[in-house]
């Protein structure tokens, strides 16, 4: 099935919060899908903006199922933003999740070019944030693109299956982890069961691409599935575990 026809039946499933009858997940709509606010927003912007204008080469180390549209060895920063990048509109959606729940630890894997680091490093509570980047280039340029910025986040350098101890040791306890990279079924349920032994009642995982291709959608369904999981909120691009256990097991499909 292709990523359209994904789409289109994501969106014959979808409700909106009118057919959502879950306070907590009601709530999460209304103050943080919903709004629009983002913190250093002039900042983050203009610096997308002026990576969308450069074109230097870049050598892009996959460790994963790659772009569906760009898999050579060397592509251009701008392309980088375009094709890799999570959208502004999720990355703020993120930031606000944040400081809604009130997270202080967030461990992201697949830092790209820091962009969507740098927005989860500017929320309101300066979370700790721990990321791992495979590809040297593009870590290199992120800890670049923070330091314009006058943000703080750890990027660790190697593959998700090699440091994801290491990145988990860095918290005493930990509120988010962003997974966005490899797209691939088996890795994807690896990292998010090693992940989650590490989370506590509130804490959240956000898998991104979840209907990237047929294997993603097959290890969202088993995430879906597993005991420790009370809710998820399925947005196509993404989907969001939370493990409240006071909460009946639920999934939301869910447009805004």
């Amino acid at each position: 099935m292709s990523i359209v026809k994904r789409y289109i039946a994501f969106r014959r499933r979808s409700v909106n919060r009118h057919g959502v009858h879950s306070p907590f997940v009601y709530d999460l709509i209304e103050n943080v899908f919903r709004k629009k606010n983002m913190e250093n927003k002039p900042a983050t912007k203009a610096l997308r903006k002026q990576l969308l204008k450069n074109h230097k080469l870049l050598e892009v180390n996959d460790m994963g199922a790659g772009s569906r549209v760009d898999n050579s060895p060397k592509r251009k920063i701008s392309s980088v933003v375009k094709v890799s990048a999570t959208s502004p509109k999720r990355a703020a959606m993120l930031q606000r999740l944040i400081d809604y729940m009130n997270y202080e630890t967030v461990l992201e894997l697949g830092t790209n070019l820091g962009l969507t680091t740098c927005v989860l490093a500017s929320a309101k509570a300066k979370p700790l944030i721990v990321s791992i980047e495979g590809s040297p280039r593009l870590a290199e340029n992120a800890v670049k693109n923070l330091e314009k910025l006058n943000l703080k986040a750890e990027i660790i350098v190697g593959s998700f299956k090699d440091n994801l101890d290491l990145a988990l040791s860095r918290f005493t306890k930990l509120d988010m982890a962003y997974v966005d990279g490899n797209h691939r079924k088996q890795p994807t349920l690896e990292y998010f069961d090693t992940i989650a032994d590490s989370m506590h009642n509130d804490s959240v995982i956000v898998v991104g691409d979840i209907h990237w291709s047929e294997e993603m959608e097959e290890a969202w369904s088993e995430i879906k599935n597993r005991d420790d999981v009370r809710v998820t909120i399925d947005l196509f691009d993404m989907g969001l575990v939370f493990f409240r256990k006071e909460m009946t097991k639920e999934h939301f499909i869910i447009r805004y």
